[in-house]
Formats: structure tokens, C-alpha cells, sequence
């Protein structure tokens, strides 16, 4: 009988991440000053703040596990 499991590629987390930041704050920059150069300010805070979050905060630890 054939094998019915299928094989699942994993998500890509960090880039999701990274992805729903930049794409919240530049909403929500845009609607705090309507402005262009605030849109693309407010991703890349976004950004910036998504890249230490998965540096410093995701990472698993020994004790984690």
C-alpha cells in the first residue's frame, strides 16, 4: 500500500515575521500622518524592530527545549 502521507514544507517564520511588521506599521503610520515618506518610515521601524525580535527574543535556548 502506497504511503498516504503527504510531505509538508515548513513555514518560513522569520520572514512572516518580518513580512506582517513592515506591513502593520507602514498602515499604521500611514494613518498617523497620511503622508508617503511616513509609509515607507513606518516599515522600515517595522522592520527594524522585527529584526530584533527574531534575533534577540525568537530564538530558542537550551532551556527551551
Amino acid at each position: 500500500m502506497e504511503n498516504q502521507l503527504k510531505e509538508t514544507e515548513s513555514l518560513n517564520v522569520k520572514g512572516i515575521i518580518l513580512l506582517v511588521a513592515a506591513v502593520f506599521s507602514a498602515l499604521i503610520a500611514s494613518v498617523a500622518c497620511g503622508t508617503f515618506l511616513s509609509i515607507i518610515g513606518g516599515a522600515v521601524v517595522g522592520l527594524v524592530f522585527a529584526v530584533f525580535f527574531n534575533s534577540v527574543l525568537l530564538p530558542q535556548r537550551e532551556s527551551d527545549r
